[in-house]
């Protein structure tokens, strides 16, 4: 088996791309105000869109964030509470919920793209957390994993019953 996983998994990798990209964009949007301005959301639909994202991240970020960091000490498979909804909740809680409320307050649409850039970087990088997870839980890591969503907070998949056999 590989060395244990650092607690930060590969967050912090995720988080360098999409600075990375978020410093190009904010540059872009320094350099082309007018270019770069999000003309086709409402002023003040963006901020109560973006509000309502930073709620939801916010939550999301400090439940997910405390279970991971209780499980990664106790060395257990985390599958219910918000690891129920979704596998990855910490880089959710970024990607989906955050990043992209930050891009709606800065009103510029290349900002906006950030989670995109996340997105890809996490693609590219989460098989690493997958195969140690699936080394480290075996088949309890394989039929969670099949049961919940990667990124995209939702309620599990409903299972089939089995029957039962007498009858």
């Amino acid at each position: 088996m590989p060395a244990r996983l650092s607690r930060w998994g590969v967050g912090p990798q995720i988080a360098a791309a999409a600075l990375g990209y978020a410093v190009l964009a904010g540059a872009a949007s320094r350099r082309w105000p007018n270019l770069c301005l999000l003309r086709w959301l409402p002023f003040g639909v963006d901020e109560a869109i973006a509000g309502i994202l930073l709620v939801a991240g916010v939550a999301m970020l400090m439940v997910a964030a405390r279970s991971v960091m209780r499980a990664y000490n106790r060395d257990q498979l985390i599958t219910s509470g918000v690891f129920g909804l979704v596998r990855h909740p910490v880089y959710s809680a970024w990607i989906v919920f955050l990043v992209p409320a930050l891009g709606l307050l800065s009103r510029s649409w290349p900002v906006l793209l950030t989670p995109l850039a996340a997105y890809a970087a996490f693609k590219r990088l989460i098989h690493r957390e997958d195969e140690y997870l699936q080394q480290r839980f075996g088949q309890a890591y394989l039929d969670y994993r099949a049961s919940v969503s990667e990124l995209i907070p939702r309620p599990r998949a409903s299972r089939p019953r089995h029957k039962s056999a007498s009858a």
